[in-house]
């Protein structure tokens, strides 16, 4: 019998692991620059929690079972309805609320490069007055923060489903909201399927040739304009308020966020967004996707019994991140304490020993080390050492064992020297 995975699933890997540790370092200290509480909401919900905004139709795309008491519960497909529904159920806790979490979701979709059924994400949630401009600068700030502590400089996208709304209505007379939320979510399957595959597939909806009106105007991108007629060239009463997205992106320029743009085409796909969405893309590798994306939702907030709270929120994919940046990249970006290996020169017990001793000293003063306890020889053990990301290896030999003293030989620059035994931890961590 051969023994596999559940399509969409896989094992996560020591090299992938600890560039997915990398990324959660960089997102907790962001939270803490930023004051963001972190917890971890219930991987499991209640299914009618799970459906309170996306309605039935979001069992096609979650994991749900029931449990031996018929209960119907589904794996947590995102964090933000588990954050949102605890914090709407403090009524103790005064707004600006901040929290944020780092864990894995589970979502039944098509699996494709750089998706999978079951990933990790980092997620940053801010709870306060509703339609506040500065908070969703402030999350888009700390995203963009994120990014640059782990090395990465990506396109930052930012739209409006209100403006798009107000688009359909004034231009299309479409006033219906389910028709209007079709076409939100058209919109957010442009970069899968080509125009005339998505009309057919909405055509309840709305027309092809409405759905070729919706394109041309989110499809009109670029750098802030100073108004909604320089961008659209719309005029009348056909116009559309984009000031709120001009006052997001005049708070970002003054919070130093740069590499930002309009584009209408971001819609995301989730229906509990309400006004700003945005997304982080890598312009260099647009196969990867969106490396993160949030947006405004005041309408979920209420569904739980906190009609008081407005909020927004971002969340980032692990995977993503490690495929546009690489794990040889974050580990560089990452480079801290000197990683060490302390080899016995010999299989006399009382090397052996001392070898174990010296790596035990150093784990003590958090430097990382392990030694040789296989029995292998100094040729074998540089052999197995020289593309481990080991900087100094230790040598113990009895001349050294005799004199209280080690040898360091420095991987990178080839060169070797002798301290005190009593000198090693000082002289690696001052290197």
């Amino acid at each position: 019998m051969e023994f596999g995975l559940p399509r969409g699933m896989r094992d996560i890997l020591p090299e992938e692991f600890e560039s997915a540790e990398i990324i959660r370092s960089a997102f907790l200290d962001t939270s803490r620059l930023f004051d963001y509480k972190i917890m971890e909401p219930s991987p499991l919900e209640l299914v009618e929690t799970l459906e309170a905004k996306s309605g039935p139709s979001i069992r096609d795309e979650i994991y749900f079972f029931k449990d031996k008491s018929q209960r119907e519960l589904g794996l947590r497909f995102d964090l933000t309805l588990g954050l949102t529904r605890y914090v709407s159920s403090r009524k103790d806790l005064s707004p600006p609320i901040r929290v944020g979490s780092f864990a894995s979701v589970w979502r039944y979709e098509e699996p494709q490069y750089g998706k999978y059924r079951w990933f990790y994400q980092w997620d940053a949630e801010l709870f306060g007055h509703p339609k506040d401009v500065e908070a969703d600068a402030e999350v888009i700030e700390f995203s963009s923060t994120i990014f640059r502590k782990i090395g990465a400089k990506p396109k930052i996208l930012i739209g409006s489903r209100r403006v798009i709304e107000e688009f359909v209505r004034k231009e299309l007379q479409i006033v219906d909201e389910n028709k209007i939320l079709d076409i939100l979510r058209a919109i957010d399957k442009l970069s899968k399927k080509s125009i005339s595959q998505i009309a057919e597939e909405y055509s309840n909806s709305f027309s092809l040739q409405d759905f070729n009106k919706v394109v041309k105007f989110v499809r009109t991108e670029g750098k802030a304009p100073s108004s909604s007629s320089d961008l659209y060239g719309l005029s009348g009463d056909n116009k559309v308020d984009l000031s709120g997205v001009l006052e997001i992106i005049d708070s970002l320029k003054a919070r130093g966020v740069q590499d930002v743009e309009i584009d209408l085409s971001i819609a995301r796909g989730l229906d509990y967004y309400t006004d700003m969405v945005f997304e982080a893309i890598d312009s260099k590798d647009t196969k990867v996707g969106s490396l993160c994306g949030g947006g405004r939702y005041d309408s979920l907030p209420p569904l739980y019994g906190r009609p008081d709270l407005g909020a927004t929120g971002v969340a980032g994919g692990i995977e993503r991140a490690i495929l546009a940046i690489g794990s040889k990249s974050l580990s560089q970006n990452f480079q801290g304490r000197k990683k060490a290996f302390v080899a016995p020169v010999g299989d006399k017990k009382e090397i052996v020993r001392e070898a174990a001793s010296a790596a035990a000293e150093l784990r003590r003063n958090d430097i990382p080390a392990q030694s040789e306890i296989t029995g292998k020889s100094l040729r074998k053990i540089l052999e197995a050492q020289s593309g481990s990301g080991v900087e100094a290896i230790v040598l113990i030999g009895e001349r050294e064992f005799t004199s209280r003293s080690v040898k360091i030989k420095w991987m990178k620059e080839g060169k070797e020297e002798t301290v005190k035994r009593e000198d090693l931890v000082r002289v690696l961590k001052s290197a």
